[in-house]
């Protein structure tokens, strides 16, 4: 979980790499009202702000600034274009919050999304990555050194953090790293598969393309891979596994999708091993899908990751040219795919939203969903210049290069240690 803060360690910030104000407005009004407004990059300079970087576009540009500021000189990167794996999270004050322009912006977006699945869904938060300037350019390359004698558990540098946010950046260079070309729209399929580990990331992730794809014409195939036994916070196992997977059927019901299957693996033990793999690869066998939607790897959340390992292991050899559309929840996807959704499409996913109303108890889906629905639209609208106000955001490969990159990226062997 990211520290939640309300200041930096610097008295003079100074930007570089862009106007921050569309992504961190609330710090930007901190400093200011502090007395301390940011000012662009000097040599006066006590910290430096600057957005994430793109893979196939920015790093060089950004290493060679990090190149030469002294070693331990506090860097702090912002959520801007690329979504990021923050070890700090800062409140939007109160009296920012509610004239705060550009509220329908992608950047109002990532803040109204972070704060409902980060921040107990009170007011607005701004994510950021702060480290020094070397740990921070050996984050962004890649290498192991990132993780060298990490600071103690409470810190911003600790190992757990840093063997986290390592593994994201790896995937970021694995997926979106070389010529990185983003489009508007899936391609059609006729038969497309949608495999998630848990009830609801079905239509938080993609419920825009399993209506488009029913309103299409196509046949589509509904797998959980867990029971859902440790959602429901207040009642037994038995009884959540009941609940929601009746709050699935009738989400299906609303999507017009009849063919679903529960796996019923444990929730937050999932593994590759087990019959919910043989399972699995049956039902690709028998269904031989044109699309298959699922979480990508780096989503940050132990199930997400080890539905990976289980659809690698069961992903039958003739579906290698077949396309997969990952996406994300908990760590957003940076796609090279956007999905517009039309105010019909917009109107229906809020529907199917809230028939997983147990979960929406324990967290506001709701609110998540549309605040990053809000970001991607920005990107959609910055790829295209369409008037979109809400979107989805899916890497798209063919099933045999994501797994290749998969593996490339080495995560498959690191991810959770420490």
């Amino acid at each position: 979980m990211p520290h939640v803060g309300d200041r930096l360690p610097g008295e003079r910030v100074g930007f570089a790499g862009g106007d921050p104000q569309e992504w961190v407005p609330g710090l930007l009004h901190r400093l200011q009202v502090g007395g301390r407004p940011a000012q662009p990059w000097s040599a006066q300079a006590d910290l430096l702000l600057h957005p994430y970087p793109r893979p196939n576009q920015e790093l060089a540009e950004l290493d060679a600034r990090l190149a030469d500021l002294p070693a331990n000189f506090p860097v702090a990167l912002y959520e801007a274009e690329t979504p990021i794996l923050p070890n700090l999270l800062m409140a939007v004050p109160e009296d920012l919050e509610g004239g705060e322009p550009g509220g329908s912006s992608p950047g109002a977006g990532l803040r109204r999304y972070r704060s409902a699945f980060r921040h107990q869904g009170q007011g607005q938060v701004e994510a950021l990555v702060l480290l020094p300037a070397q740990r921070l350019r050996y984050l962004l390359r890649g290498s192991f050194l990132c993780e060298v004698r990490p600071g103690p558990g409470a810190s911003l540098q600790n190992r757990r953090f840093l063997i986290a946010a390592l593994d994201h950046q790896r995937s970021l260079m694995q997926l979106c790293g070389g010529d990185f070309s983003v489009r508007i729209g899936l391609p059609e399929a006729k038969r497309v598969v949608v495999i998630m580990p848990h009830f609801d990331d079905d239509v938080l992730q993609c419920g825009g393309a399993m209506a488009q794809a029913r309103q299409q014409g196509a046949e589509v195939r509904m797998i959980w891979l867990t029971d859902g036994a440790l959602g429901v916070s207040t009642v037994s196992p038995e009884e959540s596994t009941r609940i929601r997977k009746q709050e699935a059927a009738n989400a299906m019901a609303m999507l017009g999708i009849e063919d679903f299957h529960f796996l019923d693996a444990p929730e937050t033990r999932l593994k590759a091993r087990g019959p919910w793999t043989r399972r699995l690869k049956a039902l690709l066998q028998e269904f031989q899908p044109d699309r298959v939607h699922a979480v990508w790897w780096a989503d940050n959340n132990v199930d997400h990751f080890e539905a990976n390992r289980v659809l690698r292991a069961a992903w039958p050899v003739s579906l290698n040219s077949t396309s997969l559309a990952a996406s994300g929840i908990w760590t957003p996807v940076p796609g090279n795919r956007y999905l517009p959704l039309s105010p019909a499409d917009r109107q229906l996913k809020d529907e199917v939203t809230r028939a997983y109303a147990s979960q929406i108890a324990e967290v506001d889906y709701l609110q998540v969903e549309r605040g990053l629905s809000l970001y991607h639209a920005g990107q959609a609208r910055q790829v295209a210049g369409l008037e979109v106000q809400s979107a989805e955001s899916y890497l798209l490969f063919e099933g045999g290069e994501y797994w290749r990159r998969f593996r490339t990226s080495g995560v498959p062997k690191r991810w959770l240690l420490g």
